[in-house]
């Protein structure tokens, strides 16, 4: 009976063993493509200014709820710097006109002019 016993819990020792093995490189997987998801919407944001510069409109609104990949993020453009804000972390991009300091949140509504 107790060599029962100890084969049970030598298997469960191996399975928890096997399992933590796994578990830390798929773990490294998704955070490696949540990072480039949150690169890339720094940069479709970024892109979207450029193109708003060159474009003959007068006007872009831009709204969080809209451009901002989820509800915990937010953007803050600065200079020629575009940073996008998510939990700890921060994704950056570049913007080739200098912009006054403009804070996007998840449910806020920003208007940039020319000028």
């Amino acid at each position: 009976m107790i060599e029962f016993t100890m084969s049970r819990v030598a298997m469960i020792v191996c399975g928890a063993a096997l399992l933590a093995a796994v578990i830390m490189p798929v773990q490294s997987f998704y955070d490696g493509r949540y990072d480039a998801s949150m690169e890339e919407a720094a940069d479709r944001l970024s892109l979207v200014i450029e193109e708003f510069w060159v474009s003959e409109a007068d006007t872009l609104i831009l709204r969080g709820w809209e451009v901002l990949p989820s509800a915990d993020c937010s953007v803050v453009i600065e200079g020629h710097s575009l940073t996008l804000y998510s939990k700890d972390k921060s994704y950056r991009s570049t913007v080739s006109k200098s912009v006054e300091r403009v804070v996007i949140g998840h449910s806020d509504e920003v208007t940039m002019t020319k000028t």
